[in-house]
């Protein structure tokens, strides 16, 4: 017999869930805004700080909300009735979940660290090297990535589109 939640704990886990992607969702989107304002930055001060403040958004609202929200939705979907492999919607979200987060794991934190030590070697003049603006473009473009795969669970999670995962008969 499957572990069920009773409706207070689901409430409650929902909560802590939405949360989770609210912060999470946030977080990616003030990454993304001052990814684009990094390249406007008309000092070396300003060029760091702004990278101080990525930080910050990174450790903060990033990293924590993101595995929140992948535990708490497997919490959620092995404690009801929808299941980790029994719908469609689970399974896309679950998927660009861990797609996400591998992103940000495997790409994002070098990018950003070359960023940072970029910056603070360089100054200013970092803004011209060209290693410097193909990393701040693949965060750009990953960043948009994670955006659109965010907004496109939360459509998914509302709309539960393709309906149950058929069994293989054997």
């Amino acid at each position: 017999m499957a572990v069920r939640l009773h409706l207070r704990k689901k409430q409650l886990l929902v909560s802590i869930h939405v949360i989770a992607v609210a912060l999470w969702f946030g977080g990616t989107m003030g990454m993304f805004l001052l990814g684009f304002y990094l390249k406007n930055a008309v000092n070396g001060e300003q060029l760091y700080y702004t990278l101080v403040s990525m930080h910050v958004i990174d450790e903060s609202l990033l990293k924590y909300p993101a595995l929140v929200t992948l535990i708490t939705g497997i919490m959620l979907s092995v404690w009801t009735q929808w299941g980790l492999f029994k719908h469609y919607w689970v399974l896309i979200k679950f998927v660009l979940t861990i797609v996400t987060i591998l992103l940000g794991i495997l790409f994002l934190h070098d990018w950003f660290s070359f960023l940072v030590t970029t910056a603070e070697e360089l100054g200013f003049s970092a803004i011209q090297n060209q290693d410097f603006q193909n990393a701040w473009f693949s965060m750009i473009v990953t960043g948009s990535f994670n955006l659109l795969c965010l907004v496109l669970m939360t459509f998914v999670t509302y709309m539960k589109p393709f309906g149950k995962i058929k069994k293989k008969e054997t």
